[in-house]
């Protein structure tokens, strides 16, 4: 998840989505309803094919589908706004961006309660001793309250990749073959 602090994610189209949404949610002190009914909301696109045939089908009305999606998020139960962001968000046909919306909504969401969202990414899982240590060094360089989300991917070979914000140290085995590999033909 990108730091919304980062050059760029706030002024980004879908960052000014998300801001506008969280500012709004926040006045009407809604931001955890809006929040978790926008994840939701993407989980649910994301998994139904026939909604993500249906929202991409340029022979359905954008009222239509704009209709179709609205009363899903009544039938979920979300707050108001959130069902007027969405009408607002078929309205401007950007409804493509709601993934990257939620990623930078529950940035703000964290910021805002003072975390800090760190990817960590290796080929296997991180013992227990090996995720305490790697927590007390980011501590040290990160003053905030730090959630830690551990991703597996066997791509990396070995190593691991931290994802803080728009920066990333990536010290995978992959990342040092390739600069190696970038090296070896610069020799040739």
């Amino acid at each position: 998840m990108e730091n919304v602090f980062s050059p760029g994610i706030l002024t980004s189209l879908p960052g000014r989505y998300a801001k506008a949404l969280f500012d709004l949610a926040k006045e009407k002190k809604q931001t955890g309803g809006v929040g978790s009914s926008l994840t939701s909301l993407v989980h649910l696109i994301q998994s139904s094919l026939v909604l993500k045939q249906a929202l991409s089908n340029p022979t359905i009305s954008c009222k239509d589908q704009t209709a179709a999606l609205v009363e899903i998020c009544v039938h979920l139960k979300t707050p108001k706004i959130f069902q007027s962001f969405i009408a607002q968000l078929m309205k401007a046909q950007r409804i493509a961006y709601l993934t990257r919306i939620d990623k930078i909504y529950q940035n703000l969401m964290l910021y805002e309660k003072g975390q800090e969202n760190i990817e960590v990414i290796s080929a296997h899982p991180l013992t227990t001793a090996q995720v305490h240590l790697l927590q007390d060094k980011l501590k040290q360089v990160f003053p905030r309250t730090l959630k830690l989300t551990l991703v597996n991917d066997s791509s990396v070979l070995g190593g691991i990749m931290v994802r803080i914000g728009s920066r990333v140290i990536d010290a995978t085995l992959i990342t040092q073959l390739n600069k190696l590999a970038t090296v070896m033909k610069g020799n040739t």
